[in-house]
Formats: structure tokens, sequence, C-alpha cells
């Protein structure tokens, strides 16, 4: 006699939906590592975008959407010599998927031009090259030494001021007292846009 076996559908779903959480889980963990300020994106031969501009001490993740690639920011693929970036960097290549798989993830804290390609295969040869500026960081914030808000290490005046919101209003220069000092501060910079 034939015997026969019982598959509950319930527990097939069940294993279904398991097996579904898990590569979705996994896809999502590949990209939390990949947690940066700036993307670039790897696949067709090129990286996207093929120019970045970003700021000193800011973080680039590398995402692989298709192929087998890396980022080599160390020996030109061309040339055969250093691309004397600011600081030398490499990512080891990984095969990417639709979902985007991470390369690795690289923070340029000196400032000026990072060039790099993809060393695999005939990869540099086919266009796969890309530059990243990196930018010294600018501190922005209250210019003016009567504000109430003065920022010492501010080097552009982001035009937040604030001089009517001082703890004793009237005191420019806050000695705790207002005075003739403080009258001078104001008629000093009078008719200027804060």
């Amino acid at each position: 006699m034939k015997e026969q076996m019982n598959i509950n559908p319930v527990m097939v779903s069940m294993r279904s939906f398991l097996g579904l959480a898990l590569c979705f889980t996994a896809g999502l963990s590949s990209l939390a590592q990949c947690e940066a300020d700036h993307f670039v994106y790897a696949s067709n031969y090129s990286y996207e975008p093929q120019v970045l501009q970003i700021g000193q001490g800011e973080s680039v993740a590398f995402i692989n959407n298709q192929g087998f690639h890396d980022v080599n920011g160390d020996i030109n693929t061309l040339t055969g010599s250093s691309y004397n970036n600011p600081e030398s960097f490499y990512l080891s290549p990984i095969v990417g998927n639709a979902a985007g798989a991470c390369i690795g993830v690289v923070t340029f804290n000196e400032v000026g031009e990072y060039n790099y390609d993809c060393s695999i295969g005939s990869h540099a040869q086919l266009g796969m090259v890309a530059s990243i500026q990196v930018q010294a960081s600018v501190t922005s914030g209250c210019t003016y030494d009567f504000a109430c808000n003065f920022n010492p290490s501010a080097e552009v005046d982001d035009g937040s001021c604030e001089v009517s919101s001082c703890v004793l209003s009237g005191d420019l220069d806050n000695d705790g007292a207002v005075t003739t000092s403080d009258l001078i501060a104001f008629l000093a910079v009078f008719g200027q846009v804060l």
C-alpha cells in the first residue's frame, strides 16, 4: 500500500515566509554596513556619480549594483603609477546585486582630489574611473563679536546673529552692565546688516 505524506500548507507557507524574511534581512544588513554621508554606485563599467564633491571628514559608501568590482584609489590601473591621492585607499572586490551590495565605506579626512578606478579585468580601460573632490570644511555662524551668540570660530557669517536675546538687553560686550561701551559698539555697526 502506498504511504501518503501529509503536508501541512501552513508549515510550507511559514517556511517560505521565513526564507523570504531571511533573504530580505541579509540584503538590508549588507546595506546597513554602508552607512555614510554620500553614496557612489558601481555598475555597467562605471561609477555614479563620476565626480563627487564632499566636505572634509565626510564618508562615502561604495555600492555594487551589478558585476564584480573593487574600488582602487592606490595604483592607477591604466598607467601603473601611483594616483598620488592625499590618502591611498582600496576596497576589495565583491559581486553586486540589484539590491546593492556594500563594497565598503571610506572617510576622507584630507583635502584634495582623490582619483580611483576598478582594477578588475579591463574595467578601467572601459571607462570605470572616477574622482572625489574633498573641500575644506567651513564653519559658519555669527561673526559679530557684540552679538549674544557670537561664534569666535565662525569663518562665514550665516545671518544668525542675535542682539536682542541677550540676558541683559543692551549689554553688547557681555560685561554685565549697559554702559557707553555698549552704545559705541552698537553705533559702530549702525546701518550694517546682521
